[in-house]
């Protein structure tokens, strides 16, 4: 019991980054000041550390909680996260300055590879790493460059705990088998899969563009024509992995990623799920997987209740939110969102924007139905209905 490390075991943060700083902790970027971000960080993190607590190390697991907690409060009281930031920073100068003099008697190829941080120099196989573009609680994702081919790629490289375990790995290798053999223009291409010093990961497409978060946040409610071309595209992308048996249980606008020519790519596929996956080992019963702002009554209950047509709700959630800039539920507390979901009445886009049409409206409404059986019961039906 003395050697188990529940930092690196449960949240995959090594020794040498430990004690973690609060945003390591919560596994956001450094600095993060969205309120609506870190919530849903520090949710994701106990929700994971619980699982947990009625095992053999639920003492180690409530210290862990207690720890993320300290983080969230300090980071969501803007005094608080003024004052640690800087704080932080002077560690992070110290250490920086400690780290150059080191590197300076290694080969940078030699070095391993952190999930933390990431230099210029760094490489991970054939691939030469970038730039660090996203990061999830299954791993983080690189810009690379293939050192003989000089194709620029996506590398995921995944977290210890997204791996842990056999069942785990193996529905890793399944899904990527699968995810693999789809070819279609709204998904990104997978190029290769494997395991490097102890490392998996994933080499993937790679888009220069902009998730519909980021164009959501800038502009606020964006233009109807706009966002029906995204939602069909999204839907046609989502479709194909519905026909292959994938559940995305995760759609959001941060997961609909924007190219320079207008196509739109389903990415976050981190907690997917396979319908081959049977008893679905990697959720457990009554765990919840996702985004409180866009998930599914059912899903909010047991992810592993979320079928086909939870993407459907999300993806209306996600509608919601690009038509009018807020989500469908706004309430701050996590249990409220979900309750929300389950029972509040679904809003109506023409309440906060007049000018939508009025059969667009229903569209949504119908996707953000409560009960599965009330919605539109593939992508295809809401591609037709958006025609």
């Amino acid at each position: 019991m003395s050697n188990f490390d529940p930092y690196y075991h449960w949240l995959g943060i090594p020794p040498k980054d430990q004690p973690p700083n609060h945003y390591r902790l919560l596994g956001i970027e450094r600095f993060e000041d969205n309120e609506e971000v870190i919530s849903r960080a520090a949710d994701r993190q106990m929700a994971h550390v619980r699982t947990f607590q009625t095992g053999p190390r639920r003492e180690q697991s409530q210290e862990l909680l207690n720890k993320i907690a300290q983080a969230f409060g300090c980071l969501l009281n803007t005094s608080k996260r003024t004052t640690y930031d800087s704080q932080l920073r002077k560690t992070l100068a110290a250490g920086d300055a400690n780290s150059s003099r080191q590197a300076s008697t290694a080969q940078s190829s030699d070095r391993p590879i952190s999930l933390r941080t990431v230099d210029t120099a760094d490489s991970f196989g054939d691939y030469l790493l970038l730039e660090q573009i996203g990061q999830s609680s299954s791993g983080r994702v690189f810009k690379a460059q293939h050192q003989t081919l000089g194709r620029v790629v996506a590398l995921k490289i995944l977290a210890p705990r997204a791996t842990q375990s056999a069942d785990l790995l193996e529905r890793f290798r399944r899904k990527v088998r699968i995810l693999a053999g789809i070819s279609h223009p709204n998904l990104l291409t997978v190029y290769d899969a494997g395991e490097r010093d102890g490392s998996h990961f994933l080499v993937m497409e790679y888009v220069d563009g902009t998730d519909l978060r980021s164009l959501s946040k800038h502009y606020g409610a964006l233009p109807i024509e706009h966002v029906v071309a995204y939602i069909k595209q999204a839907a046609a992308g989502l479709g194909r992995l519905h026909a292959d048996g994938i559940h995305h249980r995760n759609v959001k606008p941060s997961n609909l990623l924007l190219d320079q020519q207008g196509v739109l790519k389903v990415i976050g596929l981190g907690v997917a799920r396979v319908d081959t996956d049977g008893e679905d080992k990697l959720t457990l019963a009554g765990k919840a997987l996702g985004t409180y702002d866009y998930m599914s009554p059912e899903q909010a209950i047991d992810a592993r209740n979320a079928d086909h047509r939870s993407d459907i709700y999300s993806l209306g959630c996600t509608m919601f939110r690009l038509f009018t800039g807020r989500v469908p539920y706004p309430e701050r507390n996590p249990l409220k969102k979900v309750q929300a979901h389950r029972q509040a009445a679904i809003p109506s886009i023409r309440d906060l924007r007049p000018d939508t049409p009025a059969l667009l409206d229903e569209v949504v409404q119908k996707m953000m139905a409560k009960l599965p059986e009330d919605r539109f019961q593939s992508m295809s039906d809401v591609i037709a209905a958006l025609r």
